[in-house]
């Protein structure tokens, strides 16, 4: 695994409420307040009464909870220290080695992540919807704080749960590892493609597939896959900084690149390395990458629906230039 050389400049961040408990804490209020207003200015209505106030007053405690959990409910993190904050403004802290492990979507916590100490005592519960949750999740994952799943209860499929466990199935691996884990990968892959091509011999259209290697700021600004420029040199003798490494797949027939009605080639891409912040203590930067088996079951699903899609949409081909090169293994030179 690689290391940096020296300490990081520090870990520190902050898990809040999101910004919706302050909007629910605005219109519940806003509520209580505007039906008593109306009753004053407009006497001559009448009615209401306590079967009016006491609903009122609930709706406008409930507005004041939620704006005690904005202001005040957050986790504060500075390198191995945790400092838990409720809505009371009531404090506790401790340590990631005080972390036993972290339960997610238990039963009668659906959607919430509880941290247990080593004695499996409750340290603190938080919700999937607070801001910073997967920055806290890598950071607990990095320190090899162990999770229990508990799939058939969470019941979210939205996308924050499905990054939390990408997060937690994505394995560290060394600059020197690379070459053997893309080569390995690229045969898995290639064996999906190749299955495709002989069950849909009728679109005659093959996959021209490798991987592509960048650095963040390559990939940024929106470019297109096939529009992008490298920045990494052939079989570097040493990997940049912000190095990704994403496996292309660009449909082909003969010899021109299958493009639809809006000049979009048909191209997938699976993002299988990256260089990025490590959250573990004492490390600068860690090798990230995501789990095989999630990267090929997301493949054959994509795969089943293009086929589909080919056959209801008009296609043509186009004639396109790279600006990087595609490659059946990346990494390190040897």
């Amino acid at each position: 695994m690689e290391r940096n050389g020296e300490r990081q400049t520090g870990i520190q961040f902050q898990v809040r409420e999101s910004g919706t408990a302050l909007a629910c804490g605005v219109l519940a209020m806003a509520l209580a307040v505007f039906v008593p207003l109306m009753r004053f200015l407009h006497p001559a209505a009448g009615g209401g009464g306590a079967i009016l106030y006491l609903p009122l007053l609930c709706i406008f405690l409930s507005g004041v909870f939620c704006f005690m959990l904005y202001y005040n409910r957050r986790v504060t993190v500075e390198e191995e220290k945790i400092c838990y904050v409720n809505f009371l403004r009531r404090e506790k802290r401790f340590t990631i080695d005080e972390i036993g492990y972290c339960k997610v979507g238990a039963a009668g916590n659906e959607g919430k992540l509880v941290l247990h100490d080593l004695c499996g005592e409750k340290l603190c519960k938080l919700d999937f919807g607070m801001r910073g949750m997967a920055e806290f999740y890598q950071y607990l994952t990095d320190n090899g704080v162990e999770t229990d799943w508990n799939r058939v209860r969470t019941g979210h499929g939205d996308s924050l749960s499905a990054l939390l466990l990408a997060i937690g199935r994505e394995t560290a691996v060394c600059a020197e590892e690379i070459q053997k884990c893309t080569a390995h990968f690229y045969e898995e892959v290639s064996k999906i493609f190749r299955a495709w091509e002989t069950r849909n011999g009728q679109l005659a259209a093959v996959w021209e597939i490798g991987f592509a290697e960048y650095t963040a700021q390559d990939t940024a600004g929106g470019r297109r896959a096939w529009e992008r420029e490298s920045s990494v040199p052939d079989a570097p003798a040493e990997l940049p900084e912000s190095y990704e490494c994403i496996l292309e797949a660009y449909l082909k027939r003969q010899d021109g690149y299958v493009v639809d009605s809006r000049g979009a080639a048909v191209v997938i891409e699976l993002p299988y390395l990256a260089k990025t912040r490590s959250y573990r203590i004492g490390e600068g930067t860690r090798i990230r990458r995501a789990d095989e088996r999630d990267l090929t079951d997301w493949l054959e699903r994509r795969l089943a629906a293009l086929a589909g899609e080919l056959q209801r949409h008009r296609y043509h081909t186009e004639t396109l230039t790279f600006r990087h090169r595609l490659r059946s293994s990346a990494g390190l030179r040897e």
